[in-house]
């Protein structure tokens, strides 16, 4: 073997084994940007879930009120229903007088 020879393929063997170590480099390089983009993902999850539990947590509380005051006009109607059905049978206040109501 020439001298030439050899030089070519010790030259062949570095460039097989540049690439492969630029290979593993760019590979972990890349991997630790995935890790960085999954982790920002993961937040921006945790954040939007956040946000979605607040605003559920103030529609319950807008609900509970809305029931409440529900509950109070339903004691109020009943209350007043009982008092109109009480005047209207009220036999003191509507006396008739010749067949009609005074």
């Amino acid at each position: 073997m020439e001298i030439k020879d050899i030089i070519l393929s010790l030259i062949s063997v570095m460039g097989t084994i540049s690439s492969i170590v630029f290979a593993v480099l760019a590979f972990r390089r890349n991997d630790r940007g995935d890790h960085k983009e999954a982790g920002k993902n993961e937040g921006v999850l945790i954040s939007d879930v956040g946000y979605i539990k607040s605003s559920i947590d103030r529609v319950e509380k807008s609900i509970e009120k809305l029931e409440t005051g529900q509950v109070e006009f339903g004691n109020r109607l009943t209350k007043l229903e009982t008092e109109v059905h009480d005047h209207i049978y009220n036999k003191a206040i509507h006396k008739t007088i010749g067949g009609t109501k005074k």
